[in-house]
């Protein structure tokens, strides 16, 4: 036999095979499957006059086709088992609960959804007095910080003492939208996989590198009253000097400007609005351009009550550690702005040219890796240094050492800025 008689033979068997599987009626004895059923024709009917035929046995019925969908049977309905003649009915679990009757004398049980209602003798809620503290506000890590007192409605009986044009000076926040967002490498990363996520094609590129990092900053608005003297009597009887400045914070109504997204000129912005309290941490520091000294502020209570009973009787005057708190956020109709003073003692009478840092008036900061600094198994952020903004207000007061007085105080330096905000 040749071999192409043998491939012959073999394409003629296989093809026979295909005709078989994918015929539609029997062949060679067995059932296709996959062939759709079809009904049996009814019989002809049996000349007039003749017995009719038996009915022929039906034949067993075809094989179940695998593929055919299913129909369900009919649900049975089942009847409940009567109920046993001396026994309770089952509980229907889904039935609503109908509380037993209370047994005579015994007390109700209390119902743990109903409001309470506080005993007897128990005081009522304390309703709000303008210029208490709010609740305080959590924090992370179990610590709430103090809201600071804010003097809402109208002011005490004769008013607060109105101040002439000019009197005061106000700083307006710094922030702006560049404050908000920065770039860096992210060293721990780094060293640690120096080339992690770069591509062949695009070296010194990376998810690690140049990294952007956003901040949620905001700011204070300052301002402050011109530097005074108030003499006071020392506990040796001796007279004290203490510098002060008198100071309001306010927080908003506007957070920062950004692009007005509906103008294409670059000079168009738009306010966006403060929502959020701040919280403040004052601290100001007096420095002496003369004899090279800085002085921290002193926290001097019974001080702070005579230069409120000198400037303004019915105005609350906050120390720092009573303005150390959340500062609520004002509108255009609500100004709730926050009174304080900051006081100095022992100042050198020989100091002429003098700066007050104010730190705490935003929560800008930034900051820097030195390249090369941080190493594989470093602490975290070793080598990195951060700023801060800081006000700074310079002042002047050509005077002597003889007679010291306020009215020769002056706001700026002559040769310099008069205020300006710096990163610390």
């Amino acid at each position: 036999m040749t071999l192409r008689t043998l491939v012959s033979r073999s394409v003629s068997a296989a093809s026979l095979l295909m005709f078989v599987s994918f015929a539609p009626t029997t062949l060679l004895g067995q059932q296709n499957p996959f062939a759709p059923t079809t009904p049996a024709a009814p019989a002809p009917a049996a000349p007039a006059g003749t017995q009719p035929a038996a009915p022929a046995t039906p034949a067993p019925a075809d094989a179940a086709n695998p593929f055919a969908p299913a129909t369900p049977a009919p649900a049975t309905p089942t009847a409940p088992a009567p109920a046993v003649p001396g026994t309770a009915p089952a509980a229907n679990p889904f039935a609503p609960t109908t509380p037993a009757p209370a047994a005579p004398g015994a007390t109700p049980a209390a119902n743990p959804f109903a409001p309470t209602t506080p005993a007897p003798g128990t005081p009522a809620p304390a309703t709000p007095v303008p210029g208490a503290p709010a609740p305080a506000v959590p924090l992370p890590g179990g610590v709430t910080a103090p809201s600071v007192p804010v003097m809402e409605g109208p002011p005490p009986s004769g008013g607060y003492r109105k101040l002439a044009p000019g009197v005061e000076t106000t700083i307006p926040s710094p922030i702006s939208i560049a404050d908000t967002t920065s770039r860096h490498d992210l060293v721990e990363l780094l060293s640690e996989v120096p080339a992690y996520g770069e591509r062949p094609w695009s070296p010194g590129i990376a998810p690690a590198k140049n990294a952007h990092f956003k901040h949620n900053v905001w700011g204070l608005t300052f301002t402050f009253k011109p530097i005074r003297f108030i003499r006071v009597p020392g506990a040796d009887g001796k007279e004290r000097l203490v510098w002060y400045m008198i100071y309001h914070v306010k927080n908003g109504p506007t957070k920062y400007f950004v692009d007005d997204p509906n103008s294409e000129k670059r000079e168009d912005v738009i306010a966006e609005p403060v929502t959020e309290p701040f919280l403040f941490l004052p601290r100001f520091i007096l420095e002496s351009h003369d004899v090279k000294q800085t002085y921290d502020e002193r926290i001097l209570p019974d001080v702070v009550a005579a230069i409120r009973n000198r400037e303004d009787k019915n105005r609350p005057l906050l120390t720092t550690v009573q303005m150390t708190g959340e500062i609520p956020p004002s509108t255009e109709t609500a100004d709730r702005s926050v009174w304080g003073v900051a006081t100095w003692e022992g100042v050198d009478p020989r100091t002429d040219r003098f700066t007050i840092f104010v730190h705490g008036l935003t929560n800008a900061y930034k900051w820097e890796d030195a390249p090369g600094v941080y190493k594989k198994g470093d602490p975290l952020a070793k080598g990195r240094t951060y700023h801060y903004q800081v006000l700074k207000l310079n002042f002047w007061r050509p005077s002597d050492t003889r007679f010291e007085h306020e009215d020769e105080i002056r706001f700026g330096i002559p040769g310099d800025v008069d205020y300006a905000w710096f990163w610390q």
